[in-house]
């Protein structure tokens, strides 16, 4: 270009001027305000081509707008321009001496132009352009491109801009944005006042980026903020954090993957949250994370120390482990900002040379580690992790990026480069945001752990909460929220404590069950709850009875309810995993990896996210407890799983206090069925009139009885003495050890010792008074037969009226209606001489028969049922013995016929028409009398008169 001395009349200029500089300040953004100035000043110059050059961090340029008239020259919008294109002495005259460029390849001449002194940076009084020959490479490199005329204007700022190159400058508050530069396919002069107006534009420009680039740090500042405020309203809101959510939400700010490391101390155990793609362990056997490795551990706590050793730094400090390892700067090298390490590329840093493997197989390549300290301790640390990343770049014409380019390209044309695994380095913007976020995660977790030790002490608990209610005074605010989730846990623990007492109050499994499902529903808001049972081949089904339901789902029906499912899995394993206690948490069904034959399953009954839980019967797996979603897929909260998990111990606990009494029950029927059965044998004993065999047979059963009911008695008081130790081990257990470890507790609350403790005393009294019964009940059977006493011999008749109620005792307890009274009368009575099991045969029969009646006798509204037992002595040589009951009474037509041989009044099958005429035959037998006094609606009254003496032998 030829340098002109017909300026063009400044006021054009001005007005231009101030034309594009209105039009530069209407808009804040960047890429209108580029377009803007290159339109404006390709329209000016009426050039082919003006284009606007931003440099990289690492060097090279980049066009990031353009201005074209027609199509002479070809469009490098976008295109990537190697760093050796402009040389580096080059760059540092656009900075220092602000040089402009001329280019006429014409003439075959530059000429440069500087607005400051290249030695002083001063501001030059004029600014002459001097002449030399073009060099032949920038010649080449022009033509190549197939422009005759050009012209090249800095872009510098002032200050510091964040994504703009430095180059080496003494000036370093200068950096070098970009360049303006006009390209013309035809020689072209440029007048001196066309280079100042092309300057005083850029000045504006830079005036425009440099506010553009400070309104794009305030704003991405505010979203650092807003994020900040957030990520500390997530952590302080509640103090049973969510430090995944958290977690999650932090990491996606920074769109890199996260994970937060927190140590175990005297009350917590260690804690490790991920979110997104994770190293491997380091330890696979013993579970040892790569937060563990001495080094990151060396690091971590580098930051508790205030003091620099001989290497001028603080130990086991990066900068300390450079220093000591003498380890050279690699071009990946950390960020020294405050107390974190920015790592770029760790396959490039030598420091994590034995932690790069554990990297190997996911695509992390950037580390950034952030220790959390909470006053004199390091308690954590949170770090973040990115992937590299594929990038492909335009370059105008191809070149090798790792060789120094020697000659001029030939050709322009477009060339993509695709660069796979680059690093994504951290910013220092990055890592100061990071670090706030670190903060914010240290000083919280101190609270958690503080709100955990609270919530498992028991003692001292007021005094802790006076040590902290000035610190906690101002987060009060910041706590109201916790309310809400403890409230959930008050209503969980109560419908608990419901289910327990319901339990304790009653054994009818059918009833307890429908009401843990119900109590299960309506806590947790789930839409269904079922039990499902085990049967003996391992195969089962879904109780109807026990479901709960919400109302919009009663329609889906029951869960294959009188459907046997026969799971070959569970018929094999007897159980499977359930057996070992193992639970399945499933959010949501579609993303389990279940078979779609599985999926087909669960969308039969619009199961979109469930639970199950193993129900034990003492160590017995019996079934299963699920609790399943069907609108959506639900994200299981693990006080949820644990307070289902409470409930199926509980139901455990149902089912074995329903088995031990079935089994007394059992043993109850067992033994009235033996009663009975001896009463049958009875009946035909007398019949047969065999009253020895009778006695023979109640003897032997009652020894029988007798053997192992002394044993039972025996080592009662040994169980209770044994138990009792063991109780009193348990409780110095506790006392000398309160905290024990977390898998002893979870047994010990699982096990319920407070009950066992309250209830197996009560057990034992029970089965100990149960045995004094059965021994009563033996004892009576002996009197009743006197199976060791032959012949005649004087007894003691009460001792026969007592051991006949005892045996008849279980007799008046009525089914419905009030227990009937026995009322005794007893007289002196002297020993009367008789066959005692013959004359005990007498008394059973009358009071069984008062019994009998007084069973099916409706009294009236506040009337009872009543027995008289009443002795008395006549004279020296009589007795009487009299029972008498308040029933119906019997009609003088019937009185004359109940002593006669197969006469009943009982309906058919509930007498045989013997009993009265056997016992009036023995009485009559001893000598005595068997009288009936009775009237309709007065009751009955059996008379037994015998001698004291017995003048004949029956």
């Amino acid at each position: 270009m030829l340098f002109s001395q017909n300026p063009a009349p400044p006021l054009t200029q001005e007005g231009l001027l101030h034309r594009i500089a209105n039009r530069i300040r209407q808009s804040l953004d960047l890429e209108t305000i580029l377009s803007t100035t290159a339109a404006e000043v390709r329209a000016y110059l009426e050039s082919d081509r003006v284009k606007i050059y931003q440099f990289q961090p690492d060097g090279h340029g980049i066009v990031v707008s353009e201005a074209l008239q027609g199509d002479r020259l070809p469009s490098l919008l976008g295109l990537h321009f190697p760093a050796d294109d402009i040389p580096r002495y080059a760059r540092e005259l656009f900075v220092r001496a602000r040089q402009r460029s001329i280019v006429n390849l014409d003439s075959h001449e530059i000429g440069i132009s500087h607005l400051n002194c290249p030695d002083t940076e001063e501001a030059l009084s004029t600014t002459d352009i001097r002449y030399r020959p073009v060099d032949p490479c920038h010649r080449e490199y022009l033509t190549a491109m197939g422009v005759q005329s050009s012209v090249v204007v800095p872009i510098v700022l002032e200050g510091e801009t964040a994504g703009t190159y430095h180059p080496p400058s003494l000036q370093s508050s200068h950096v070098l944005w970009g360049l303006l530069v006009s390209h013309h396919a035809e020689p072209r002069t440029v007048t001196e006042d066309e280079l100042q107006f092309i300057q005083a534009v850029v000045d504006q420009v830079g005036i425009a980026i440099a506010q553009s680039v400070l309104l794009e740090q305030v704003r991405s500042q505010a979203r650092q903020e807003a994020n900040i405020n957030c990520v500390t309203a997530r952590l302080q809101t509640s103090p049973t954090v969510d430090w995944q959510d958290t977690l999650e939400f932090a990491s996606s700010t920074l769109q890199a993957g996260g994970r937060l490391y927190l140590f175990a101390d005297s009350q917590s155990e260690r804690e490790i949250y991920t979110w997104g793609e994770q190293p491997a362990l380091i330890d696979v056997a013993q579970g040892r994370p790569i937060e563990e490795n001495l080094l990151w551990q060396k690091y971590l706590h580098s930051i508790l120390e205030h003091d620099s050793d001989e290497t001028g730094h603080r130990p086991w400090s990066v900068e300390w482990m450079r220093s000591v390892y003498e380890l050279a700067e690699s071009s990946y090298s950390f960020k020294p900002l405050a107390t974190s390490w920015a790592v770029d590329d760790i396959y490039q840093e030598p420091l994590l040379r034995t932690l790069a493997p554990f990297f190997n197989g996911t695509k992390i390549r950037s580390a950034l580690i952030i220790p959390l300290k909470h006053g004199a301790h390091i308690i954590g640390c949170l770090t973040f992790f990115r992937s590299e990343l594929d990038v492909e770049i335009e370059w105008a014409g191809y070149h090798n990026p790792d060789t120094r380019q020697l000659m001029p390209r030939q050709s322009f044309e477009v060339w993509r480069q695709i660069k796979k695994g680059q690093a994504q380095s951290w910013t220092d913007e990055e890592i100061r945001y990071a670090q706030a976020l670190g903060e914010r995660f240290a000083a919280t977790v101190k609270q958690y752990r503080l709100y955990q030790q609270v919530q498992s002490l028991n003692s001292g608990l007021e005094q802790q909460v006076e040590e902290r209610t000035e610190a906690l005074r101002q987060r009060t605010e910041q706590l109201q929220q916790s309310n809400i989730e403890l409230e959930r846990l008050v209503e969980r623990q109560m419908a608990l404590f419901h289910i327990v007492a319901r339990i304790r109050e009653s054994l009818e499994i059918d009833t307890i069950f429908q009401s843990a499902t119900r109590e299960l529903s309506k806590v947790l808001q789930a839409e269904r709850v079922a039990i499902y049972r085990f049967n003996a081949n391992w195969g089962g089904e879904f109780v109807g009875s026990y479901e709960a339901v919400t109302t919009e789902w009663g329609s889906v029906g029951k869960l294959g309810v009188s459907t046997i499912w026969n799971d070959t899995y569970l018929q094999e394993t007897q159980g499977g995993r359930y057996c070992s206690g193992e639970k399945t948490i499933v959010n949501d069904v579609y993303e389990q990896g279940y078979t779609q034959c599985h999926i087909d399953l669960l969308e039969q009954f619009h199961i979109k996210a469930f639970m199950v839980i193993p129900i034990f019967a003492a160590t017995n797996l019996w079934g299963l407890l699920g609790v399943y979603q069907h609108s959506a897929a639900r994200q299981w909260k693990a006080s949820e799983v644990e307070f289902v998990n409470h409930i199926a111990v509980q139901l455990g606990v149902a089912l074995q206090h329903a088995g031990l009494l079935t089994q007394t029950q059992q043993q109850a029927q067992q033994l009235a069925q033996t009663l009975n059965d001896l009463k049958q044998a009875q009946i035909q004993l007398f019949h047969s009139e065999k009253m020895s065999s009778l006695g023979q047979l109640v003897a032997g059963i009652a020894h029988e009885v007798n053997n192992p009911i002394n044993f039972i008695g025996g080592n009662l008081t040994h169980i209770q003495e044994y138990t009792q130790t063991l109780l009193n081990l348990l409780r110095a257990y506790q006392e000398y050890t309160p905290d024990p470890a977390p898998s002893l507790r979870q047994l010990l609350e699982y096990s319920d010792l407070g009950y066992i403790e309250e209830d197996f005393p009560k057990l034992c009294a029970s089965m100990k008074l149960g045995t004094e019964r059965i021994r009563e009940i033996v004892q009576s059977l002996r009197n009743f037969s006197r199976v060791d006493e032959t012949g005649v011999k004087a007894i003691d008749l009460h001792e026969g009226l007592e051991g006949t109620l005892l045996i008849l005792q279980h007799r008046l307890k009525l089914i419905s209606g009030e227990p009937i009274q026995i009322k005794k009368h007893y007289g002196d009575l002297p020993d009367v001489e008789c066959h005692a099991g013959q004359i005990n045969q007498v008394f059973m029969n009358l009071i069984g028969n008062a019994i009998d009646e007084l069973e099916t006798t409706k009294t009236d509204k506040g009337s009872s049922k009543i027995i008289i037992v009443c002795t008395r002595r006549i004279d020296a040589d009589w007795i009487e013995v009299s029972i008498q009951d308040n029933g119906r009474g019997i009609a003088e037509e019937i009185q004359t016929k109940l002593f006669d041989p197969f006469f009943t009044t009982k309906p058919m099958g509930k007498g045989t028409g013997l009993g009265l005429f056997i016992s009036h035959q023995i009485v009559e037998k001893h000598g005595g009398q068997l009288i009936c006094r009775s009237k309709p609606g007065q009751g009955t009254d059996f008379v037994i008169r015998l001698p004291v003496k017995l003048a004949v032998t029956p």
